[in-house]
């Protein structure tokens, strides 16, 4: 089921995205009196899909996508006590707590690209590699970004990770790859984390991110932003799991391990919408 076994670190991540208004009004010559909502509808128009009743807001290609927060959770192995153990570590960008109501789209790219190039992570994602993938790097190109590191194609697997070989490596692996590749029978994250036993997603859906856009609530859309890659994280724990790379006992310590995380995290006061994520979460 899987390429490789347990890497030492490991990045789970997840994109927010909302129409590119800027990007409307240089594409369509739009009068720079336009207001965002108003070149964010000359994009879902321009859509095939476009309905002004069935489908009002179509999803747009990618190179159409501003990206508006990048959520990763790290998972390294460390030794404690003689034994090799996982550390946690949950960041965004923009950071929380969010200090603006704007994003500088072009340097939260750059900065998580720099990240991946120069720590090598495996990268880890749920439909990542027809989604998240693809806007990083369209969206990279768009805004003038250089990321020599992240784009390293080792002629060998043991030279390093290549992230753009999904077929013959898990340096990027994209969990709903393993679940399925027909369309219509391929399960939501938000659906296989609840049958699984885990939270989902709490109280905002993908579908909102936007309009919390529109209103300038950044906060909210990394919250939820953040919850998303917990939740990527918990499903790969369980495949993991079923693929026999780690034995019951350390599956459950692990969990336990990462419950103490997310404990401690939600101390801090701009992580405290993590407790509604472990009350959903019994032990």
């Amino acid at each position: 089921m899987l390429k490789s076994p347990i890497q030492e670190l490991s990045l789970f991540y997840d994109l927010e995205w909302v129409p590119d208004a800027a990007g409307s009004k240089r594409l369509f010559d739009l009068p720079e009196e336009t207001t965002e909502i108003e070149a964010m509808q000359r994009l879902w128009e321009h859509s095939p899909q476009y309905d002004a009743e069935k489908n009002p807001r179509p999803f747009l290609k990618y190179m159409f996508s501003r990206v508006v927060s990048i959520a990763f959770l790290s998972r390294k192995l460390v030794y404690r006590d003689g034994e090799k153990v996982p550390e946690f570590s949950l960041n965004s960008l923009p950071k929380l707590p969010v200090e603006s109501d704007d994003v500088d789209e072009a340097a939260i790219i750059d900065r998580f690209l720099y990240i991946i190039g120069d720590r090598r992570p495996q990268l880890v994602g749920y439909n990542s590699s027809e989604s998240d993938l693809q806007v990083l790097i369209q969206r990279g190109i768009i805004n003038e970004i250089t990321a020599p590191q992240f784009n390293l194609r080792p002629g060998k697997p043991w030279e390093g990770p290549d992230y753009f070989d999904s077929r013959n490596s898990d340096a990027h692996l994209d969990l709903l790859t393993k679940f399925s590749n027909r369309g219509g029978m391929s399960p939501r994250l938000d659906e296989l984390a609840k049958l699984c036993g885990f939270p989902g997603k709490i109280d905002v859906k993908g579908d909102q991110v936007t309009d919390l856009w529109l209103a300038r609530d950044l906060t909210k859309i990394v919250e939820y932003n953040q919850i998303d890659t917990l939740n990527t994280y918990l499903v790969w724990l369980r495949v993991v799991y079923f693929a026999g790379q780690i034995s019951e006992e350390d599956y459950m310590i692990e969990q336990d391990l990462f419950r103490e995380f997310l404990e401690n995290e939600m101390q801090k006061p701009e992580k405290a919408f993590l407790k509604e994520f472990l009350n959903k979460w019994p032990g």
